[in-house]
């Protein structure tokens, strides 16, 4: 009788091993795959700190005083880089952000700045690259101040990103960084082009805020905002437009 129970219920009890073997390879795979789930994407860690290095003017450029001198600069980060600055000596003289929160990886911008009669001689200009608190090393160079034209012997070499500003009243707008080039003034409107830094265009109006500017770039219109912006020429009569 016990011959016969074994022969008729092994092959049962064989499968039901199997069963619990399988069921139990299942788990562990569910298991390790759950795990994996909760790890997520890897993210991209920091390679260092921020680099930074001014592309004009080159060492030794002599300037008259009170003209104005425009300080391009190349900073690039593995993550973003958020904000660009420029010292003299130990003030800091113009800070330029990125417009979008997460920084650009490379960012280009030109950073505006009048000598004062206290510059006169040999001035440092020092450049530094932020990704939230971490600081790259600082690049820099020195320039000359002079008090007259007479004076003047090395004439600075103009970068091709740094336009030539006419003294002729118009206002207009130096874009500081890559700027979203906008239908209408507020982020809220769709992107027509990116502006390079360099770019100078005629302003054409402005928003009641004072804060947008309307410009005429190369035959297209559109609003950038003037946080990213500096001005030049007559801006008082540019007259508030809708968007």
């Amino acid at each position: 009788m016990s011959q016969l129970f074994r022969r008729r219920h092994c092959p049962f009890f064989k499968r039901l091993l199997l069963g619990v073997i399988c069921l139990a390879l299942a788990a562990c795979n569910l298991q390790e795959s759950q795990s994996e789930a909760s790890r997520g994407e890897p993210t991209a860690s920091p390679a260092g700190p921020p680099t930074i290095e001014i592309a004009s003017p080159n060492e030794g450029a002599e300037y008259v005083l009170g003209d104005e001198i425009l300080v391009s600069v190349h900073a690039a980060d593995s993550i973003g880089v958020n904000r660009v600055q420029l010292f003299v000596g130990n003030q800091i003289v113009r800070t330029v952000s990125s417009e979008s929160l997460q920084g650009d990886r490379a960012m280009q911008a030109i950073l505006n700045y009048v000598p004062r009669r206290a510059d006169l001689g040999s001035v440092q200009l020092r450049a530094v690259a932020y990704r939230g608190r971490v600081v790259s090393e600082a690049d820099e160079i020195t320039v000359v101040v002079r008090e007259s034209p007479s004076q003047v012997i090395a004439t600075p070499v103009r970068q091709s990103n740094v336009p030539f500003i006419p003294n002729d009243g118009v206002c207009r707008a130096l874009v500081n960084v890559g700027l979203n080039f906008r239908t209408g003034p507020s982020t809220g409107f769709e992107i027509i082009t990116v502006l390079s830094s360099g770019a100078l265009a005629p302003v054409t109006g402005r928003n009641s805020a004072h804060s947008w500017w309307r410009l005429n770039v190369d035959g297209r219109v559109g609003w950038v905002s003037g946080d990213f912006t500096t001005e030049y020429g007559d801006c008082s009569r540019v007259p508030v437009v809708a968007g």
